[in-house]
């Protein structure tokens, strides 16, 4: 009896254990915000698996390093600030999760100037954490096209 009781000790051990969610480190978390906003194209571009791809809201599908890094390129501005605070992580083996909130901040002018949502997933390739996918979406609405061009017959 002794003994089934010590196997069901242990076989709850194990299940609360693997029950268990892990998070990333929040130096993994935060190392995109912080490459991309020290202008480093090189170390930013560094942070992404060989097959990773950014899906932006209004584009197509960016994918490879050089991909990644014209991207990179053509975003980042010393003018801007890229902010981002981590809702939730949750690691599963290889995989994690990461969803937020990001917004971009004219330095200059000390004002935000967009505001959204994001995702990252990334992947744990040879101990290290690198982005797999990204993808983000503004939290204003599109604006309403408006023609003045005369209608016929008006």
């Amino acid at each position: 009896m002794k003994t089934i009781a010590t196997l069901c000790g242990l076989l709850c051990l194990v299940v609360a254990g693997c029950a268990r969610e892990e998070t990333l480190p929040a130096s993994v978390i935060e190392s995109f915000e912080r490459t991309f906003n020290d202008d480093d194209i090189a170390a930013c571009a560094a942070l992404f698996t060989d097959d990773a791809q950014i899906l932006p809201q209004h584009g197509p599908i960016v994918s490879g390093r050089a991909g990644i890094e014209q991207f990179l390129r053509d975003q980042m501005n010393p003018v801007v600030m890229f902010d981002t605070t981590a809702d939730m992580t949750l690691v599963r083996e290889d995989v994690a999760i990461e969803q937020g909130q990001y917004r971009v901040r004219d330095v200059r002018r000390g004002a935000d100037i967009e505001l959204g949502k994001y995702l990252h997933v990334w992947r744990n390739v040879n101990g290290h954490w690198k982005l797999y996918r990204i993808i983000y979406n503004t939290d204003v609405a599109p604006g309403t096209e408006v023609s003045v061009s005369q209608q016929e017959g008006a």
